[in-house]
């Protein structure tokens, strides 16, 4: 009797990447899926130091003591942004308004706004404020509404 071996088949190149690419997702984790996908960048910052080396400043009404800050930024629209911090000194020179608007970047495990009736409107950021933990976020109708 006479076998018959068989010679392993090419993989197409098609398929290489497809398994390429379903690997470097996996390894990578969701931020690439969330950056290609949904068009958001996130990072974590131990303080305030580390988020203006990051982002290249800060928003002027962040306090000095702002710790454990999560920045979920657009990848499509510079404008869009969210942080969320704790902070034991709290913000000033802001000006307190009933909440109009909510981020349009979310950030896990922040407050829920939509549970806060007001917000400060700091710049063109809105911020709300739960047990020390603060939810900022620009654009904010609020921000608008209170320019002069």
């Amino acid at each position: 009797m006479t076998k018959t071996r068989r010679l392993p088949r090419e993989v197409p190149p098609g398929a290489a990447l497809l398994g390429l690419i379903a690997v470097m997702t996996t390894v990578a984790g969701c931020s690439a899926v969330d950056n290609l996908a949904y068009g958001r960048a996130e990072a974590t910052y131990d303080d305030a130091r580390s988020l203006a080396q990051a982002r290249g400043d800060v928003p002027e009404w962040l306090p000095s003591d702002a710790r454990s800050i999560q920045r979920v930024s657009s990848t499509r629209d510079e404008t869009s942004e969210s942080l969320v911090f704790t902070s034991a000194e709290g913000l000033a020179g802001c000006e307190e308004v009933p909440r109009l608007s909510a981020p349009t970047m979310e950030v896990d495990d922040a407050p829920d706004v939509y549970k806060i009736s007001d917000v400060l409107a700091c710049g063109t950021w809105a911020v709300a404020q739960q047990d020390g933990t603060f939810y900022a976020w620009t654009p904010a109708v609020e921000a608008e509404d209170s320019q002069p």
